[in-house]
């Protein structure tokens, strides 16, 4: 099973379903079911000190050796670009509530350092285009 978790129905990812909470993801998606996760700005739905036990969740969803991508906004990199005057108040506001309201921000070394221990990064970049950062990695128990 492929999932794509979006607080809001992104129409361009037709190989996975789409799946808006986590209340949703818990009682569709079997323990060690999943075989590829995207979560798409879905991690801003919840406050910070939530976010260890809700990638501890989705990880428990994923079978070894599946995927995990998590595509998000850096808070960093775009304060850094707002700050050059690169993008401005408009853009900022933009990127960030692409997907409706959001509870809390992150930043690449925010998201690594809470992911699970069994989870291995296998790739890490920022895309200018979107001003999000993707971070993909494989469970590996």
């Amino acid at each position: 099973m492929k999932i794509y978790l979006c607080p809001v129905q992104q129409t361009e990812e037709k190989s996975h379903t789409w799946v808006a909470n986590i209340a949703i993801f818990n009682g569709m998606v079997e323990d060690s079911e999943a075989t590829s996760i995207i979560c798409d700005h879905f991690l801003s739905s919840f406050q910070h000190a939530e976010l260890p036990e809700v990638l501890s969740r989705i990880v428990s969803k994923m079978r070894l050796q599946s995927e995990l991508v998590l595509i998000h906004p850096d808070i960093e990199i775009l304060s850094q670009r707002l700050h050059r005057e690169d993008i401005n108040i408009e853009t900022l506001n933009s990127v960030l509530f692409k997907s409706g309201a959001i509870k809390s921000v992150f930043s690449m070394n925010t998201i690594e350092k809470l992911l699970p221990s069994n989870l291995q990064v296998t790739h890490k970049h920022f895309d200018i285009a979107t001003s999000n950062i993707i971070i993909k990695a494989r469970r590996m128990a």
